[in-house]
């Protein structure tokens, strides 16, 4: 997890966050020493010269690659560094989607991570409390809403192997169903 790279200033988060969105950035070969500046006009349109500053300073402190191609043209993209934090600012934002209509299932995950992925289970286990799940018993969740795409992008961001640690099933009846009705406000 890249906990200690999480940066939470806002012209970087913008500018990962948009060269995520934007995905790996060819600009054809360019003989101007201000190609940055035509990108940044191009896919930002404010704040130009602290953003081409930013870019140099993401690529001094290997979040983004920036290289010159064969041909002349610049590839800009997100460096594996650059990757973590953006799953870093993916992870704060994430929420429930929650339906206006419940239907009547009980949407459960049971989770069981080894020993060796401590850190891990605690950070899955905070991030599905936050994420408003219902605490059944030590690692049985609850929730009305469907929430496995979230579910698979926690284990992706927290390195557990899904597969082999993660069960999510619907259940249209569970024990204390009447408490979680009111926890949930249903």
């Amino acid at each position: 997890m890249a906990k200690n790279i999480f940066i939470k200033n806002n012209l970087t988060k913008e500018t990962l966050l948009k060269i995520a969105e934007i995905g790996i950035l060819t600009i054809p070969a360019i003989s101007s020493p201000y190609f940055l500046h035509k990108v940044i006009k191009k896919y930002f349109k404010n704040k130009i010269n602290e953003r081409v500053r930013k870019l140099r300073d993401l690529e001094k402190r290997k979040l983004l690659n920036i290289e010159e191609l064969r041909d002349g043209s610049i590839r800009i993209s997100l460096a594996h560094l650059g990757n973590k934090v953006i799953y870093q600012y993916k992870l704060e934002a994430m929420d429930l989607k929650k339906s206006e209509k419940w239907d009547g299932e009980w949407r459960v995950v049971t989770y069981d991570i080894p020993q060796g992925l401590r850190r891990a289970s605690n950070a899955f286990r905070e991030k599905i409390r936050s994420l408003g799940l219902y605490r059944l018993q030590r690692s049985v969740w609850v929730s009305p809403y469907d929430c496995l795409s979230e579910l698979e992008f926690l284990c992706a961001v927290f390195e557990i192997p899904a597969e082999d640690c993660l069960c999510y099933f619907k259940a249209k009846n569970i024990p204390k169903e009447t408490q979680i009705k009111r926890f949930f406000k249903l």
